[in-house]
């Protein structure tokens, strides 16, 4: 039986190697360590050149080690359908024009069938609102979308909850 599979935003590696002393950022990084420690096993977890990106060209303390984190992982493909899929996700308002990384992480996500995206991100991924919008695009585009969750929203085998996407 194959896993579940997981897409890792770029936040998550970030709170891996988190170096600082917000005690909000200190919390994530608790509850990503534990995740990853924990349930990452039971997934197959992807990446992409975007995340990279996104991590080499920020400024902050523990990112050496965030990057070869993410370059353990395996990529997923950035393809002309993730290009038009992110574009999609974009006029669809499903995510803000402002923030068009997020729209891309969504659109691998849904173009390779990822189950999860796991992030951080409340503001534009992790929230009711963008998972109604995904629905909505997966209604009116066919393309089944990821459920969108951070560390603490997951389910998890350590407290016997099914893993198993059911749609």
């Amino acid at each position: 039986m194959n896993k579940p599979t997981l897409y890792a935003d770029t936040n998550i590696p970030s709170y891996l190697h988190y170096r600082g002393s917000d005690p909000k950022a200190l919390e994530k990084q608790a509850s990503t360590r534990q995740w990853w420690k924990e349930e990452r096993p039971f997934f197959e977890v992807f990446a992409s050149r975007v995340v990279e990106k996104e991590l080499a060209d920020g400024v902050f303390a523990g990112k050496d080690e965030a990057l070869a984190e993410v370059r353990r992982l395996t990529y997923l493909v950035r393809t002309s359908a993730v290009r038009q899929t992110a574009e999609r996700l974009l006029d669809a308002h499903v995510v803000p024009e402002t923030v068009q990384d997020d729209a891309v992480h969504l659109a691998f996500a849904i173009v390779h069938g990822v189950d999860y995206l796991l992030s951080w991100n409340r503001a534009h991924l992790v929230n009711p609102d963008t998972q109604a919008k995904l629905a909505w695009f997966w209604a009116t585009w066919g393309m089944r979308p990821p459920l969108v969750v951070s560390p603490d929203t997951i389910p998890k085998v350590a407290l016997g909850e099914n893993i198993r996407r059911r749609d």
